[in-house]
């Protein structure tokens, strides 16, 4: 029986290692407190593996890592002592050892002479010994009952601290689990929800990085992937070469199971990037749901590992909830894209009602464009088909002389190509791009969609974004569907506005028809009467016209009248307004303008018709009546001119006569 100064002391060395949960600090202070007990100058612990018939150190004190790694007899020792359960003695350690060795230099070096190797079991098993060493000779050495008690109790230590980092690891990965599980209420973003998920799975597998890739089952394409790095801030979204049809990713996607492999250096078919990225060790795992793989993640290592069943449950559950996160969140994108996408539908459809103006139109679309999907810019280019370029009839961000521009089609940039081959094109990064063109600051991925009206091509919709890859699938899915709608809404908006010009439009001289010069002499009596100004009415008859069409026919008559009105044309200015009236009747209006300015202009085309070769001959009658000196009253303006047209028609015509004047030039 121990004595009381023994077990006071005992006490004192085995109470610590009850007092540590770390294997590692419980080792540390076995190889410190057995020298205390012993009396001895060195010491290791070593760790038995009862099925692989293996033992290695895990804990040294008082001991060079020259004498450790040479050491291989004392390494022998320490096996059979775990093997018989018994504790061995050594003399001289030298005798291990061949003379002449290098270990036998060493234990010389190192001092240690006699060694006593001391199990540690646990009932019936054994899972280590202690190794104790002298720089003395010890010329014999019995069991004695207070290192029994502490190699027991050691023993029970080791095998506590074991069961308890166990614990802790279940600990961890259930924390982990449930970190990952939370993703959905306390991350918005899916890189937020990645950089969760890639460093928990970092975390708990003890991982030197992780990776996630979205995948298409089906067709074996990769839809995102995103990599994180033990102790980085942030994720990085990244373009995987991850090869789906060949290698771990297509054997994963096969089976449908977690594939490990210990060292990739010697997998057969590794992929190069895997190795530049100096990864050693891998796991696979798939992300099941609904009985497809939505993607795989993978956990590296930058050192052999050997993946253990257990390890294999912890990759297990791993999958099932980080999969689970995923649905949840594709799900929700899903729901949140379509509801984007309805609303978006919605106000263009209601653009495409509300208006038919065109230029109002397509204005409406690009900013809804805009608001949904924030791009850099959006334009809409027109084909110039005489001329064989597209030009930009709307643009949310373009300046004026980016409006300016002409393209080439089929040689001028992403929009040239695209008006070309008539088919959408998307160019990810557009500094890698051949057809590209610099044109918005800032531009670097850039999506095209030609505009077409059955076969016919009426432009392309150009979209820019200030991000490379700046354009999901969604996105380019969309924005076809919208670019075959605009395409349709714009060809509707042209037939009207051509409708509506046809409407204004007196179809023979292509002159504007008395329609639209009631709306014009409507919107210029406003503008005079708000800003105080004046300007003129000039009626116009044909003399002897009705001679002519009755000597030459209708048709020669028509040919006449478009020539004439094309010379009266040429006349007024460009502010001006010319209309086929009726017949061989005109009406001009002159804004900003005075009587005595509308006589000059009457007077030059008067001369100008006059001295046209034509027989029977034509000439001209003008009537002018001004506002507001002659009347404010639109009807009683048009009467007064009209009158002064007659009479000067009565007069014997090719004359210019004023309301209430009797001037005249012949």
């Amino acid at each position: 029986m121990l004595s009381k100064e023994a077990y006071s002391k005992l006490s004192k060395l085995t109470k610590p290692l009850f007092d540590k949960n770390d294997p590692q600090l419980i080792g540390d202070t076995i190889t410190r407190n057995i020298c205390t007990l012993l009396n001895a100058s060195a010491s290791s612990l070593v760790r038995y593996d009862k099925k692989k018939k293996q033992v290695s150190i895990i804990s040294t004190y008082n001991l060079s890592e020259n004498y450790l790694r040479a050491a291989k007899a004392d390494i022998a020792t320490a096996r059979k002592t775990c093997e018989s359960k018994k504790t061995r003695f050594t003399k001289d350690i030298k005798r291990l050892y061949r003379k002449g060795d290098t270990i036998f230099d060493l234990t010389k070096k190192e001092g240690v002479v006699s060694l006593v190797s001391v199990p540690l079991t646990i009932g019936k098993s054994t899972i280590g010994c202690v190794n104790a060493y002298y720089r003395r000779p010890l010329k014999a050495f019995k069991m004695r009952e207070d290192l029994d008690l502490f190699a027991k109790l050691s023993a029970l230590a080791i095998q506590q601290a074991r069961m308890t980092s166990v614990d802790s690891e279940k600990t961890k990965m259930l924390e982990g689990l449930e970190d990952i599980g939370s993703v959905p209420s306390t991350a918005a973003e899916t890189k937020e929800t990645m950089k969760v998920i890639l460093s928990t799975a970092v975390h708990i597998t003890g991982a030197d990085s992780a990776s996630l890739i979205l995948v298409n089952e089906q067709s074996r394409v990769i839809l995102n992937a995103y990599e994180y790095k033990k102790g980085a801030r942030k994720v990085k979204e990244y373009a995987s070469r991850a090869r789906l049809r060949d290698g771990i990713s297509d054997e994963i996607l096969t089976t449908k199971k977690i594939i490990t492999v210990a060292d990739l250096r010697k997998y057969d078919n590794v992929n190069p990037v895997a190795i530049k990225k100096r990864r050693v060790s891998v796991a696979g795992i798939p992300l099941m749901a609904r009985d497809k793989v939505i993607g795989i993640l993978f956990v590296d290592y930058f050192i052999p590992k050997k993946f253990t069943n257990a390890d294999l449950d912890y990759l297990m559950m791993l999958g099932t909830q980080t999969a689970i996160v995923l649905d949840n969140m594709l799900l929700s994108k899903i729901v949140k894209r379509e509801a984007k996408e309805t609303a978006l539908l919605y106000e263009v459809s209601q653009s495409l009602i509300s208006t038919l103006d065109f230029d109002q139109l397509l204005n409406n679309i690009l900013q809804h464009l805009k608001e949904t999907f924030d791009f850099l810019n959006l334009s809409v280019l027109l084909v110039d088909e005489e001329k064989n370029v597209l030009y930009t009839h709307s643009s949310i961000t373009y300046s004026p002389e980016d409006n300016d521009l002409r393209l080439r089609i089929g040689k001028d940039g992403i929009t040239g190509h695209v008006a070309k081959t008539r088919r959408i094109y998307y160019s990810a990064d557009v500094s890698k791009d051949n057809y590209y063109v610099a044109g918005i600051e800032g531009t670097r991925s850039e999506a095209c969609f030609p505009l077409l009206v059955g076969e016919r091509l009426i432009g392309v919709l150009d979209v820019e974004s200030s991000e490379v890859k700046g354009f999901s699938q969604d996105a380019i899915r969309l924005l076809a569907s919208l670019s075959a709608q605009i395409a349709i809404a714009m060809d509707n908006a042209r037939l009207y506005e051509e409708t509506k010009r046809l409407s204004l439009t007196d179809p023979l001289t292509l002159l504007s028809n008395r329609r639209s010069f009631h709306i014009v002499i409507d919107a210029e009596i406003k503008r005079a009467e708000r800003y105080r100004r004046t300007f003129v009415v000039m009626m116009i008859d044909f003399d002897n016209f009705k001679n002519y069409n009755d000597k030459f026919g209708h048709s020669a008559g028509d040919i006449i009248l478009q020539k004439l009105s094309k010379i009266m044309k040429e006349i007024i200015r460009d502010v001006d307004f010319l209309c086929r009236y009726g017949g061989d009747e005109f009406v001009a209006i002159l804004p900003e303008t005075d009587a005595s300015f509308a006589l000059d202009v009457a007077e030059r085309m008067r001369k100008r018709i006059a001295a046209q070769k034509i027989s029977p001959k034509i000439t001209l009658s003008i009537g002018i009546a001004s506002f507001p000196h002659d009347a404010r009253d639109k009807s009683k303006l048009i009467d007064l001119a009209d009158q002064a047209c007659f009479e000067a028609k009565q007069r014997g015509g090719n004359r210019v006569l004023f309301t209430f004047k009797t001037k005249e030039v012949k």
